[in-house]
């Protein structure tokens, strides 16, 4: 078994209020500090020069730049999973704004003993006590989603309804599920994490409030259960191994401006 990250990075800046003070190199050092012994893949997506340049740099297993755009991207990397790994092999495939813990490798791999994907992120939208962009899924009150608790030995887990498009499993998994990650069953070919992961979990209804197409989503996921398909179990640690660093998104007790004091020379 080999152990990979699949990681995406774009000079491009969006428009949501990210957390200053962490560049995308210092989160990618981040990340291949707190993954020793796993294969860097990246692919650097309508990258400036300078960082091209530095990205040539690093001791990657393979690096390509390309002029994807996002989606088209994530599903290159999909594609060359399945090409070219086995089904033991674990993939992290990993966004280029996230900051991670020093144990989120050892949490990774002991989360997907148990779960059939693993995130490091405990999104905040996941609790009912949670301002902005409720999950429909969890209902109002200060009670998270519906969820089941196991008890590892680096962390205590959860099941959760979603995650973003940053998430571990076995190339296995990914092959079985190789329709929902490449896009096959959307109308148009964009990311939409979101009704990924509610296709793949199937969660129940809490007291939220369901749109139309997330009725429609859940409609064909439920057919699909119908038809054989496999119920996914999505883990998260508690607390989480992991920060997306978009301001209104950062996962309570996440000391991120400790961690970057200790990091700092």
């Amino acid at each position: 078994m080999n152990k990979y990250l699949l990681y995406r990075i774009s000079s491009r800046v969006n428009t949501k209020p990210r957390i200053a003070g962490f560049s995308k190199l210092e989160c990618l050092d981040n990340l291949l500090e707190a993954f020793p012994g796993y294969r860097m893949v990246c692919i650097a997506d309508h990258c400036d020069d300078e960082i091209v340049a530095k990205l040539q740099d690093k001791s990657f297993y393979r690096l390509e730049a390309t002029r994807l755009g996002q989606y088209q991207s994530f599903y290159h990397l999909v594609q060359w999973a399945l090409a070219s790994l086995q089904d033991e092999d674990i993939v992290y495939f990993i966004e280029d704004d996230y900051w991670h813990l020093p144990v989120a490798g050892q949490v990774l791999e002991e989360g997907l003993q148990v779960f059939d994907y693993v995130t490091l992120y405990d999104h905040p939208d996941k609790y009912g006590v949670f301002s902005g962009g409720k999950n429909p899924y969890v209902g109002a009150g200060v009670l998270s989603e519906p969820t089941r608790v196991f008890k590892g030995r680096s962390a205590l887990w959860r099941t959760t309804n979603s995650t973003t498009h940053t998430f571990a499993c076995h190339v296995g998994t990914l092959r079985e599920d190789r329709a929902v990650w490449l896009g096959k069953l959307k109308l148009r070919p964009r990311l939409q994490d979101f009704y990924d992961w509610i296709y793949l979990t199937r969660p129940g209804f809490n007291g939220g409030r369901l749109r139309f197409k997330l009725l429609l989503r859940q409609a064909g996921a439920r057919l699909a259960g119908l038809l054989g398909r496999p119920r996914r179990t999505l883990g998260v640690p508690l607390p989480s191994a992991s920060a997306h660093l978009e301001l209104l998104y950062l996962p309570d007790g996440f000391d991120l401006e400790g961690l970057r004091r200790r990091a700092s020379p």
